[in-house]
């Protein structure tokens, strides 16, 4: 019998700022993590996947940071235990318990929960200057030692986040006064500047949130370690066009193009969407110039993921094969939405959406998109050591790209409804998935699992219901129901169907969205859409409050127990 790559583990995807705990202030953070660390430990869930934790911008979308490094402080508990600097008093007096209470109140209220916490930070950090930093104390070389070992991000970093503050958080840099525009000027006028201490103290605080989150994302690493759950982080294939890196190292990017996805039938939310794909805004990679550094930015996006995360998934591996791409800014969509491809082609000065470098026809390109990618997920591979890369390979996929990833032994995504047989149109048998794989209902982009089989048996009682109905029957074959009286519902059986098959399924691995555990319809993204719901959705209650609850405990009972008989459980 061969030896599993990978040891066969079950487990969770929950975003961040979905968590909870009785202490929170109005979003999951470090704490409300270690509570989920023992909670998957408790039910023998092996794996936790996140979300990706850097720094947001206005949009608060993961996929968008402004740093590629940079952990968001909005993710940070806030006790004086955990943040040097922070006397009780000053946390009681500034988070009384009546706005505790508002903030917990539905979904995340981003402006006033990150407001909110920068104060506390300020205050905790006034502190930890007259005490700490000026007595040289042990945590004061440790602050230190964070910013000695951090020179390759946390300079260009914390000037950015100081000029950021200078302009009312707007990150549109080439708005920017000329000076501030680039790293070498703004180092430059900042030894001229009038406020030039004023601003030296304010970069300099910016460094210690980042030391402050770091340490308290290393104790989630340790205290996962400790459960024996492994973390499972998320690296997305571009950076914001506005952000820390860009603005620092111009000569990385490409920003005559603008990267997304093409058209997809599954993602179909607005008329520009089904028409011209998802425009995402980010800047390409000049890749030639990447080699000529032998790849330092990457191998250091790389590394600092692998501090806090056992694994991480790489989102949208197809750009390192080749990139869609749009010869305008998402911020344009609206001009083009209704334009034909002559049209547009003409406003955008002769340029049109398409594949960069290339098209995967004829056959040559197609060698040579792969050759590329290989040799560019080899990079990442060597550089992220023992810890696991896990391929999101979802979209318009290539067909040497599942062959590819074999071949590398990285895990693709095997999600039954699109992991069909191209003559049949029968779902792959969970017995077929490949070992190196992960098996899942969907991501955090997609429809929550019951918002999705009630649409689909909506659909089939539709005056067009023909093609729903054989999509029924497939899925009904899959899970091994009788074909010809599916439920109408989401009904508790069928959600046991639904989710044994996948822990049976040969995958290595098998991760689950909160979402669909709990068979709630709460959805924490709508692809192409800026909706406020996005990246805003919470859970009720906390992780360890469903224990008891009278509806949803049994369904983590059922997980667990199945964990067990399907020999998932941590080892």
């Amino acid at each position: 019998m061969s030896v599993p790559a990978y040891p066969r583990l079950a487990g969770t995807l929950v975003p961040v700022f979905a968590l909870r705990h009785e202490k929170d202030l109005g979003i999951g953070d470090t704490q409300a993590v270690r509570d989920a660390i023992a909670f998957s430990a408790e039910h023998k869930l092996g794996l936790l996947q996140l979300l990706p934790v850097n720094e947001t911008g206005d949009d608060h979308s993961p996929y968008n940071a402004i740093s590629s490094v940079a952990l968001d402080p909005v993710y940070l508990s806030m006790t004086p235990e955990e943040v040097p600097g922070l006397l009780a008093e000053t946390l009681k007096e500034m988070v009384p318990d009546s706005l505790r209470a508002e903030l917990q109140k539905g979904a995340v209220q981003y402006r006033k929960v990150k407001q909110l916490k920068l104060e506390i930070l300020s205050h905790a950090y006034i502190e930890f200057e007259a005490v700490d930093l000026e007595e040289g104390t042990d945590l004061a070389y440790e602050f230190q030692a964070f910013v000695e070992g951090n020179m390759g991000w946390l300079p260009g970093y914390t000037l950015f986040r100081t000029l950021l503050n200078e302009y009312n958080n707007n990150p549109l840099w080439h708005q920017w006064i000329p000076e501030h525009q680039t790293l070498i000027g703004a180092e430059t006028w900042l030894t001229t500047s009038e406020e030039r201490d004023e601003l030296v103290r304010y970069r300099q605080f910016t460094a210690y949130v980042q030391w402050i989150a770091w340490r308290q994302w290393l104790e989630v690493r340790a205290f996962a370690d400790k459960n024996n759950v492994r973390l499972v982080g998320d690296i997305p294939f571009g950076v914001s066009r506005y952000g820390a890196d860009v603005w620092s190292e111009r000569e990385l990017f490409d920003l005559t193009w603008s990267g997304g996805a093409p058209p997809e039938p599954f993602f179909s939310a607005g008329e520009f969407l089904k028409r011209w794909g998802q425009n995402w805004g980010i800047p390409l990679y000049d890749w030639a110039a990447h080699r000529a550094q032998d790849f330092a930015w990457w191998k250091q996006r790389v590394t600092t993921t692998s501090q806090i995360f056992h694994a991480f998934r790489v989102d949208h591996v197809l750009g390192f094969f080749r990139i869609y791409s749009f010869p305008w800014l998402p911020q344009q969509n609206d001009e083009y939405v209704n334009l034909s491809l002559e049209e547009a082609k003409e406003k955008a000065s002769g340029r049109e959406p398409h594949f960069i470098p290339r098209a995967d026809e004829p056959e040559e390109n197609a060698k040579l998109n792969c050759a590329e990618g290989e040799a560019l997920l080899r990079m990442i591979q060597e550089a992220a050591g023992k810890t696991i890369v896990v391929a999101e390979d979802l979209g318009m996929v290539p067909k040497y790209v599942p062959a590819l990833l074999q071949k590398l032994n990285i895990p693709g995504f095997a999600i039954p409804q699109f992991f069909v047989d191209p003559e049949t149109r029968q779902l792959i048998p969970k017995g077929l998935m490949p070992e190196v794989s992960v098996a899942t209902w969907g991501t955090h982009d997609h429809a929550p699992l019951v918002h999705w089989y009630n649409d689909l048996t909506r659909r089939w009682k539709g005056p067009d219901g023909h093609e729903p109905w054989l999509e029924l029957q497939r899925l009904m074959h899959f899970l091994g129901l009788n074909e010809n009286e599916p439920p109408e519902t989401l009904t508790p059986d069928l959600h046991h169907a639904f989710m044994r098959s996948l822990l049976e399924a040969k995958s290595c691995w098998t991760i689950l969205v909160i979402s669909d555990v709990l068979a709630v319809d709460v959805r924490f993204n709508q692809p192409g859409t800026a909706s406020n719901d996005n990246w805003s959705q919470r859970l009720e209650k906390p992780l360890s409050a469903y224990n008891d609850d009278p509806a949803m405990g049994p369904k983590f009972h059922f997980l667990r127990d199945t964990i067990v008989q399907t020999e998932r459980e941590p080892k």
